[in-house]
């Protein structure tokens, strides 16, 4: 197997002149190793794991300085941004909107450093392969993954150290097997910590990495929801809860989340958030908006009809007035329909009296009639004695006859009358039947009009609830205006 030197030599550049010389007499008795005794090529070989563990802590020391500047600069950058940011003019919720969607990802990681397709000679996969990214809020996984070596459960802690030692931006390296299915994750600085030891390059330089590697990571599918990611990470205990997140699509390795690109996606999950409480607030604003103008306009209805009502009211109270005046005169028409009817009942029996009294005369008029005959029979048969009698007699049967013509004419006449009486009783009987029809009608119209008005009543009061509440559901509705236009205010300030 070929040592560490051999493999990175470029370790060594920058080093200082001692650590040269050292390097320098290390080949030097490795060409001459086969010719010194057994103790001897044990010194030499102590001597160099300590070359190689001075070697890696002077990498680890720079690099830990590097990282570190690296970080301030960082940190210093997003002041700077966060600053200008809070520096720019109070936007609209819509402005706000547009802003934290155009609002480019900062992050501590290159672009090109971000993940690209991550080839392997045993499988060479391909983040291409994949479906797509699974966005939420336009958010997509993919932009935080980081590319990082991987390596076997056989890999030795020495030649983690050199691939890591090869690329300072790799936070960590992990273990996969054939199918890049992760099944360990080795951090850099658990690494570096633990081959700074004493005696770390007889323990562990050559001990294969999953001995001391983390074999229960936290390993999130692409596909997941960004917030439920974030909760993963959360949960995780004290020891590990800086280690780095695996991202695996269908089981095989993607790429890994360091703890700040967590942090980089929860903030722009905030963000996004905060957009989306924008345009609901800004939407409900204006739906609240609408419903005032909603409302304004069913009170102001309600109000008009509540007047239209009243109106209605009057006009019902004036329409059964009328009928009651109608009833009333009905009333007292059948009242003298009913006493024609009377008179003229009366009017009919003394008709029928009269014919009688006209009966009665004209049978006196013929008894008269018969005597006078019988008396001018008798004074003619007394000859010169019974002349002026007999005259007497002429006249009285003269006066007999016109009576009969009278009585008889007198009875004609009557029953003239007796049939235009019983004909007018009839009518007055037919008209009374008929008024009777009409006040029953009358009193059915003047209890429509009881209920209809009524109903106006009823109507009206639960129109001027609808108003009542129309008004109270206007002043809510404003006060919400109020309070989103607040929050509006407050968000656009933060």
């Amino acid at each position: 197997m070929p040592t560490l030197l051999e493999e990175r030599p470029e370790v060594l550049k920058g080093a200082p002149q001692d650590q040269e010389q050292n390097m320098n007499e290390q080949k030097d008795n490795q060409q001459h190793e086969n010719q010194q005794p057994e103790s001897q090529q044990k010194v030499n070989e102590q001597q160099q794991n300590d070359l190689k563990l001075n070697d890696l802590k002077l990498n680890n020391l720079k690099h830990n300085e590097q990282q570190q500047q690296d970080e301030q600069q960082k940190y210093n950058q997003q002041n700077d941004d966060q600053q200008k940011y809070k520096q720019q003019k109070r936007v609209t919720p819509g402005e706000v909107s547009q802003h934290v969607e155009q609002e480019p990802l900062r992050s501590e990681m290159k672009s090109d450093q971000r993940i690209t397709p991550l080839l392997r000679e045993e499988n060479n996969v391909s983040i291409e392969e994949s479906n797509g990214a699974i966005e939420e809020n336009n958010i997509s996984i993919y932009e935080y993954c980081r590319q990082v070596p991987t390596a076997q459960e056989s890999t030795t802690c020495g030649e983690a150290a050199a691939m890591l030692n090869a690329g300072r931006e790799h936070p960590c390296i992990v273990l996969c097997d054939k199918q890049l299915k992760p099944t360990g994750l080795m951090m850099r600085e658990n690494l570096y910590r633990l081959l700074n030891g004493r005696f770390a390059a007889d323990l562990f330089y050559r001990k294969p990495i999953i001995n001391t590697a983390n074999t229960s990571p936290v390993i999130v599918d692409i596909h997941m929801e960004p917030s439920a990611i974030i909760d993963a990470a959360l949960r995780r205990d004290e020891e590990h809860f800086y280690d780095c997140l695996l991202v695996t699509e269908q089981g095989r390795l993607v790429g890994v989340l360091t703890m700040r690109d967590v942090m980089m996606l929860s903030r722009k999950l905030q963000q996004a958030a905060s957009a989306d409480r924008i345009r609901t607030v800004t939407e409900s604003g204006r739906e609240i908006a609408r419903i005032h103008v909603a409302v304004t306009r069913l009170v102001q209805a309600a109000n008009q009809t509540v007047e239209e009502a009243g109106q209605m009211i009057a006009l019902s109270n004036e329409g059964e007035g009328h009928l009651r005046q109608v009833e009333t005169s009905y009333s007292q028409v059948h009242e003298h329909m009913g006493i024609q009817g009377k008179h003229a009942s009366q009017m009919l029996e003394s008709i029928k009296a009269g014919s009688d009294m006209a009966r009665s005369i004209r049978t006196l008029a013929d008894q008269s009639g018969l005597l006078a005959l019988n008396a001018s029979i008798e004074a003619a048969h007394a000859g010169e004695y019974g002349r002026g009698f007999q005259i007497v007699a002429g006249e009285v049967r003269a006066l007999a006859k016109q009576t009969r013509e009278f009585a008889e004419k007198l009875s004609s006449l009557l029953l003239g009358i007796e049939s235009l009486t019983q004909q007018t009783v009839s009518l007055i009987q037919t008209n009374g039947a008929e008024i009777d029809g009409s006040a029953v009608v009358v009193q059915e119209g003047a209890a429509v009009f009881g209920k209809l008005n009524g109903a106006v009543h009823a109507l009206s009061g639960i129109v001027e609830n609808i108003a009542h509440e129309g008004g109270q559901a206007r002043q809510v509705a404003e006060h919400i205006q109020t309070k989103l236009k607040s929050m509006l205010e407050e968000q656009a300030e933060l």
